[in-house]
């Protein structure tokens, strides 16, 4: 289906769409870096054993709390640290820098791919669905270690498919497997045995069973890369306990629930319409114009197809699940999905029909039009709307905060929708989907730039961590009194990462009053909920200890101090 990767003759953007790509990935994330603290789920606790690893110099053990945590193996710290380093220390914008880098990386190398494959315009719009998609925008400005998991095992299936094309060569497979590799050092296991299985169906559907022999000694290459870690980890923590997490980590999420994260088999197909938003809403009319016109024959296209389905169908099948974890299947979704796009946008007889991106332009208009209009209600409405709202002062501060982001989020919205609506009505069908990949650069710009940091007193642990580093002054430990079934409790990584202390868990009053003994200058949250287990035994002593109330991220929590001894 290739046609043809010359681009003697093609409109400036598509001859240089590598360096419009990577300009556009450039601005679109790294400014927005730094301009929110870290946010749960995930960025504190993750940068809090960065933080360790910084600060210790301890590259093999991933620390939390002074004990050796590999929740998630070394690659993502590693990334963080280093970036760091090279920027003079820890901060927001050090620790997301390497995964908006690797978000450019993974669009850039999926349009050279598929400009490969099926021709440069195919490769522009492959490159610039994947730089918008919802969810690939969402993981590009945090810091987590699904886009670096999802730039490692697309990087390896594109050398790979590189190796079977008639130009191919075979060191591009050893090259795909020692990525693979650095997926295994990103997320673990799965790295190598998600896309161990999409090449087995692959070559199994074409029966090529002496590339399906070789999988097995390819595999030795991943191996080599990822155990050198592996066994020095195993050395610092026991073998015992390494193998456990790996084990609870991986095989144990695929079965269960435990760990958190337990959802329906229709999970990812619930959320796909919201992930892939806004291009998911075309995808059912590609796929059928690949099965119709007889293309998806084409061995990369059905690399794609047996990519995006094998992880689609075993993750819906595990019990755990976030939307996250579809994230390396992005670029198999942006492949099928830039030549159907491509073809509407040329227009002519042989195009398909240009009805459902008609479609998409109305339900954006209308979508975007409301969205514009209640954001602009909202700024002209304020006093009255914070008036009759019983907020708190974090909230009260978060609503001041957004007045104006959302006054030109409004105002973008309403101009947007005016945009699109005027090609559809225009029935320019062959602009829309330019005109909406424009459109949706512009909102994500204001809404991570803008709205979004404006969210920060309600969201972050920075403000109230501060003020416990302030009060416990030397002291290394503050702690964290929670029952152990409270999912809250594993948040402590917020109040390490920006106060700098340990924070030490309790779950008894005996384990807070050996704390205090300890630690007789720090002090310790109670949660308001987990209060009435504390201060059973003598209520009003225990609220005499009490110095402060502190709200955190919509959580209500007492500070209690040791108790002072009689004055003589």
């Amino acid at each position: 289906m290739n046609t043809g990767t010359s681009d003697f003759g093609l409109p400036f953007v598509v001859r240089h769409r590598i360096l419009v790509l990577l300009v556009i990935g450039l601005l679109l994330y790294v400014p927005v870096l730094g301009l929110h603290d870290l946010w749960y789920p995930d960025e504190p606790e993750i940068g809090a054993v960065c933080k360790a690893m910084y600060e210790s110099g301890d590259w093999v053990a991933p620390r939390r709390f002074g004990e050796i945590w590999v929740d998630y193996p070394p690659l993502l710290y590693w990334a963080g640290t280093i970036s760091s380093h090279a920027l003079g220390g820890v901060s927001e914008f050090s620790l997301r820098l390497p995964n908006a880098l690797a978000a450019v990386i993974l669009v850039l190398l999926t349009c050279v791919a598929v400009s490969r494959w099926l021709g440069p315009r195919s490769g522009l719009w492959a490159g610039l669905l994947l730089l918008t998609f919802q969810q690939f925008v969402a993981q590009a400005v945090e810091y987590r270690p699904d886009m670096l998991f999802a730039l490692f095992i697309a990087a390896g299936f594109f050398s790979y498919a590189e190796s079977c094309t008639e130009r191919g060569h075979w060191w591009l497979r050893i090259l795909a497997f020692a990525l693979f590799g650095l997926a295994m050092l990103s997320k673990g296991p799965l790295g190598l045995l998600l896309p161990g299985l999409v090449l087995v169906l692959w070559h199994g559907f074409h029966r090529e069973w002496r590339r399906l022999v070789m999988l097995g000694p390819l595999a030795v290459v991943s191996l080599a890369v990822y155990l050198p870690w592996f066994v020095a980890c195993a050395k610092a923590m026991g073998a015992d306990s390494i193998v456990y997490e790996l084990y609870a980590q991986n095989f144990a999420r695929f079965v269960g629930g435990a760990r958190g994260h337990g959802q329906p088999p229709w999970y990812f197909l619930e959320y796909f319409w919201s992930d892939f938003f806004p291009w998911s809403f075309v995808a059912p009319w590609a796929v059928v114009w690949w099965i119709k016109t007889g293309h998806w024959r084409d061995r990369q296209v059905e690399l794609a197809l047996w990519w995006f389905g094998a992880f689609f169908v075993f993750l819906s099948i595990a019990v755990t699940k976030r939307q996250v974890y579809l994230l390396p299947a992005y670029p198999a979704m942006a492949l099928l999905l830039a030549p159907w796009i491509d073809r509407v946008v040329v227009g002519g007889k042989d195009a398909p029909s240009p009805w459902p991106v008609r479609a998409l332009a109305v339900f954006l208009t209308a979508f975007f039009a409301m969205l514009g209009g209640a954001s602009l209600v909202a700024v002209i409405g304020f006093n009255s709307l914070t008036t009759r709202m019983n907020l708190d002062a974090y909230e009260l501060q978060t609503a001041i905060n957004l007045r104006w982001p959302l006054a030109v989020l409004g105002l973008v919205l309403a101009l947007a929708a005016a945009w699109v609506f005027a090609a559809w009505k225009r029935r320019r069908s062959t602009a829309l989907p330019v005109r909406i990949a424009v459109v949706m650069l512009a909102v994500y710009a204001v809404l991570y730039g803008l709205v979004l940091p404006s969210l920060n007193p309600i969201k972050s642990y920075k403000q109230q961590s501060e003020w416990i580093r302030d009060q416990i002054g030397e002291e290394t430990h503050f702690g964290l009194y929670f029952p152990k079934d409270n999912m809250a409790f594993r948040k402590r990584g917020g109040f390490a990462y920006y106060s700098g202390r340990l924070v030490t868990a309790l779950d008894t009053p005996h384990e807070v009053d050996a704390f205090f003994a300890e630690h007789p200058g720090s002090v310790v949250l109670v949660e308001v909920n987990s209060a009435p287990g504390l201060f059973a035994g003598d209520e009003a002593a225990w609220r005499a200890r009490v110095i402060r109330e502190l709200t955190v991220t919509g959580r209500h929590y007492f500070v209690v101090a040791a108790q002072r001894e009689p004055e003589r």
